[in-house]
């Protein structure tokens, strides 16, 4: 994706989707004030990739992720959740978090590359996941991985959501999940009564 253009019809093209696979990284590791250095987005047919360090606009990807008919697929939510409000005032809505379901379901080992071995018989190498994402440019191999993270999403959540439903507990995950989708950064306050 070269120019806000192709992020505008890539936005339009997603709000079309029943669900995205969503996963961010940050260089939380290597600045004091974070922020977010990549987004990946995966959807059925493709994985887009979106370098926030080169858009400073992400406004066009708003409406999707505030649509509650595209359900947003993300494991471990919380952390991306309050990075996308914070640093591009995107809310989410329609959230399902595989984590959460996973923990509802019972697991023992709830983190993505477990659950992707579990379901999917893949290794996914973790080597990235401590790299500071803020130098330019990334290489392939990163890019790589970025775009793997969420590709597998949206199969993982099929699985999940069919053996919640098999236990009955697809209510409680949906619950939880809206709570969660409404998380925000904490703002402290001085209170001169402490």
């Amino acid at each position: 994706m070269e120019t806000e253009q192709d992020l505008c019809r890539i936005a339009v093209r997603l709000e079309k989707e029943p669900a995205i696979g969503v996963d961010l990284e940050a260089d939380s590791m290597f600045h004091y004030r974070e922020k977010v250095c990549l987004l990946q987005i995966s959807i059925p047919s493709r994985n887009i990739i979106v370098d926030p360090l080169a858009f400073k606009n992400l406004s066009s990807l708003k409406p999707v992720f505030a649509d509650p008919h595209v359900r947003k697929v993300i494991h471990g939510s919380d952390y991306d959740i309050r990075s996308l409000k914070r640093d591009f005032g995107i809310e989410v809505r329609s959230l399902f978090d595989t984590h959460i379901a996973a923990r509802f379901l019972g697991y023992r080992e709830t983190g993505l590359a477990s659950l992707l071995k579990d379901k999917f018989g893949l290794a996914i190498e973790k080597k990235y996941q401590k790299k500071d994402w803020s130098k330019r440019p990334l290489p392939t191999s990163m890019l790589d991985y970025a775009a793997q993270d969420s590709s597998h999403l949206l199969p993982l959540s099929r699985i999940l959501e069919k053996e919640l439903r098999a236990k009955d507990r697809i209510s409680w995950v949906e619950e939880e999940c809206e709570i969660q989708s409404r998380v925000r950064r904490l703002r402290l306050t001085r209170n001169p009564s402490f």
